[in-house]
């Protein structure tokens, strides 16, 4: 792994002002995107895994900070020799926020849940080879797989698989209740997520008592509460070229890590033309990858060569396979017939590095003779159309969830994208035992998609955070879009 993928950049701000005090039992979040809702399991909306995931709700595995899989409403587990069954030991004395305990019934209420067509869970799919839950105890669940799947620990650990209390189920979206540190106080039009320590906690007492989380997409707005000192934590800054006069104050500081959101210009494989992987091929070498990343000033994010991080053991260096050659992008063209050109849709949604990224995007397109009809649209609109709809023929989007390859496999994905060779590839990746040889697998599946160029690769999204000096215990890089408000603490 390179050496700057872990090298902590701090950048110690000039004073111009003097520091705001920061109020030791409550800390103030700030987040880019407004969430549709606040039910993890009902969108693959990623601000509400940011805001809630592991804050509100919890799932009987974690994921860590380092992307590991640790317990959690699950103290510990067994696995058959075989693979496919698993059995859980449940935390005792855990209660959701409204008094409801937590036990076996509830965890198989929820992956009942999960399973079912009908709550449109967007991750239902990754589950798709449990057979059977069965309550053995109070405490002791069973999970029946039809058969091995290496990942089911780490899919248990996503936002989308949290455990929630039956009764009050149907009304998280509005009024979350979960187990976790934190308990919903209230989301009002135009005003923060507010949260308070649940004082029931099973675990260890946060140590800071309330968080405010705000949702502030204008750029004027965010900039007046960042120059003010407004804001303690803004996990996830947007491709600024005023990031460093943002934080003008002596009492911030910036950290430059990374996501695992791999950055692609996504393609509609349902198109006439980008069925063809001639063109395919020809937008990748249209693209100038290395230059699209002046979009991150103060940064340097790594490039990409097909839906895979750097960061996993797995991962294999193919972002040299499409040069930028736009004339080999006009050749590659007239061969599939579009010597004359193409007109294609591109659909973009609202952060901030998607509508910069749009328009060096476009630029190279149209100077190969791709002309585009370039569509700006809020999120919701994008989840409506491209996401669900499939209607557009290119996005360009971040995807942060992690380890998320499986989606090359999915008949229903917006890519519509489909290979049998990959299909194939994947169902081994799930069974296999031996960790070194799922690896190997797993650099086939990228070869197979760089070849395929299934999509244009571009890098992954950089995690720039800044945050008040004396605020300790953030997440550094973000290997699940979470922002973990337990770990959070002031240092005097």
């Amino acid at each position: 792994m390179r050496n700057w993928f872990c090298r902590k950049r701090w950048l110690l701000l000039v004073v111009l002002f003097m520091p705001t005090l920061a109020v030791a039992d409550r800390v103030r979040i700030e987040l880019h995107l407004m969430p549709p809702h606040l039910d993890p399991t009902l969108t693959p909306s990623a601000t509400v895994s940011e805001a809630t995931y592991n804050n509100i709700y919890q799932g009987l595995t974690r994921i860590n900070r380092h992307g590991e899989v640790k317990p959690n409403l699950a103290s510990s587990w067994e696995v058959s020799e075989e693979g496919r069954v698993y059995t859980f030991t449940l935390q005792p004395g855990v209660r959701f926020h409204n008094g409801q305990p937590f036990n076996a019934e509830v965890a198989a209420f929820s992956l009942e849940r999960l399973l079912d067509p009908a709550t449109q869970n967007p991750q239902r799919h990754l589950f798709a080879h449990i057979q059977e839950i069965q309550v053995v105890s109070l405490l002791r669940l069973q999970i029946r797989l039809q058969r091995p799947d290496n990942l089911l620990l780490f899919r248990l650990g996503l936002a989308a698989a949290v455990m929630v209390e039956p009764e009050s189920a149907d009304n998280n979206s509005r009024h979350p209740i979960g187990t976790g540190p934190y308990e919903f106080v209230s989301w009002l039009e135009g005003q923060p997520l507010e949260l308070a320590a649940f004082q029931n906690y099973w675990g260890a007492q946060p140590r800071i008592q309330r968080a405010s989380i705000s949702f502030t997409s204008n750029r004027i707005e965010l900039e007046a509460s960042l120059s003010e000192g407004a804001i303690d934590l803004y996990p996830n800054i947007s491709p600024l070229e005023s990031v460093v006069r943002l934080a003008s104050r002596g009492d911030y500081v910036l950290y430059d890590g990374l996501s695992e959101g791999q950055t692609l210009l996504a393609f509609n494989h349902q198109h006439p033309a980008l069925v063809d992987r001639r063109v395919r091929r020809a937008i990748n070498h249209a693209v100038d990858k290395k230059g699209l990343l002046d979009i991150y000033p103060k940064s340097n994010p790594p490039l990409i060569g097909s839906h895979f991080s750097p960061l996993h053991p797995a991962y294999l260096d193919l972002s040299d396979r499409y040069p930028y050659d736009p004339g080999k992008a006009k050749k590659l063209l007239a061969e599939a017939g579009y010597a004359s050109g193409l007109e294609l849709t591109f659909k973009v949604p609202p952060p901030l590095y998607a509508r910069q990224a749009s328009l060096h995007l476009s630029a190279y397109l149209e100077a190969v003779g791709i002309r585009l009809d370039v569509q700006r649209v809020s999120w919701s609109k994008w989840l409506d159309e491209v996401f669900y709809g499939k209607n557009y023929d290119l996005t360009v989007v971040a995807h942060v969830e992690p380890f998320d390859i499986d989606i090359y496999a999915r008949d229903d994905y917006y890519f519509n994208y489909h290979n049998p060779g990959f299909d194939q590839l994947w169902k081994q990746i799930e069974q296999e035992q031996d960790e070194a040889k799922r690896n190997h697998l797993l650099q086939q599946t990228q070869l197979l998609l760089a070849e395929d160029a299934a999509h244009v690769f571009l890098h992954i999204k950089p995690q720039q955070s800044i945050r008040k000096k004396n605020l300790k215990g953030f997440w550094e890089n973000s290997p699940v879009p979470a922002v973990i408000l337990e770990e959070l603490y002031w240092e005097n």
